[in-house]
């Protein structure tokens, strides 16, 4: 049915620190996960007008299904109206900027799987995003637009496999790729909270916000530059407990430990927007106890969860 097929894939992410200050300059650190997102196209062995698109979660079920008539990519069939349009505008910008994609008189049979379940906030858009450049052969950058806002540290860690210390500079990323593997990760961990956050309403309301603090910027600037080199653990959450204050203060927030966890004694620190998916937390006796009777069950080990 099928005469030939091409897999491309791409890793979740995890942004450690930096969140909101980097689309002022600042400096942060994202972290690639283990777990991500494939995408394989195949090409059909008859002559055909249709892209047929569907995608798997991580139990293997299908949660999305769209068909296109090419080349122009008109709505045959679809699951959902929402996700049909972000995915017809994405494929539209990758044509406009590669005039020879989606150039095939068989048409094409698409598959994505997650290897992560979708409220986890490790990037569904952003592999997506990353994996349909790699098919177009086109910067994963460009594709970026009013769905997709933000800094695009995201696209820049999944590009890569390994951690990296990301950038704005004259509003066009720079990379720089580390090597992070703290002395003390058996005693970190990463919690889901269960609520997941939309990325364009916090960059919505951090830009409501009318001033932003250089001073601020430079401090978690200096931070993001410091955690690679903590020795101890207490070192390292002495850095993120500072980060924590700076960045609810910018927002004039509470941090998520003073919201939830008041009276835990080890690190929580949030991750990319504030209020949503995975915190980072350090063990504490009776860790597991405590978060489960407050009705948060997935823990996941730094080794488990960070490439």
């Amino acid at each position: 049915m099928y005469f030939y097929k091409n897999f491309f894939y791409s890793h979740g992410k995890l942004l450690l620190t930096g969140e909101y200050l980097i689309l002022c300059g600042g400096i942060g650190l994202a972290l690639p996960t283990i777990k991500g997102q494939s995408l394989t196209i195949f090409g059909k062995n008859f002559l055909s007008s249709i892209l047929h698109w569907r995608s798997y979660d991580e139990i293997n079920k299908l949660w999305f299904e769209v068909v296109f008539r090419l080349p122009y990519l008109d709505i045959v069939y679809h699951t959902d109206k929402k996700i049909t349009i972000k995915l017809r505008d994405l494929l539209l910008k990758s044509l406009k900027i590669k005039n020879d994609f989606l150039n095939n008189p068989f048409g094409f049979f698409v598959k994505t799987n997650l290897e992560f379940p979708r409220n986890w906030g490790l990037g569904s858009s952003s592999t997506l995003i990353n994996n349909i450049a790699k098919w177009a052969k086109i910067n994963p950058h460009l594709l970026l637009g009013k769905y997709f806002p933000g800094s695009g540290y995201d696209i820049s860690c999944v590009s890569v496999s390994k951690p990296i210390i990301y950038k704005l500079s004259n509003k066009k990323p720079c990379i720089i790729p580390i090597n992070f593997d703290p002395p003390f990760k058996e005693k970190l961990f990463f919690l889901h909270l269960n609520k997941k956050k939309n990325t364009c309403d916090g960059i919505e309301f951090f830009h409501s916000i009318t001033s932003i603090s250089s001073k601020n910027i430079e401090s978690i600037s200096s931070i993001t530059l410091k955690l690679p080199f903590c020795k101890t653990l207490i070192e390292f959450e002495k850095l993120l407990f500072i980060h924590e204050m700076i960045i609810s203060e910018t927002l004039n927030i509470p941090t998520i430990k003073e919201i939830y966890f008041p009276d835990y004694l080890g690190l929580v620190k949030s991750l990319g927007a504030w209020g949503g998916d995975f915190v980072l937390i350090s063990y504490r006796k009776g860790m597991k106890n405590y978060f489960s009777e407050k009705g948060f069950h997935t823990i996941i080990s730094f080794d488990e969860m960070i490439l």
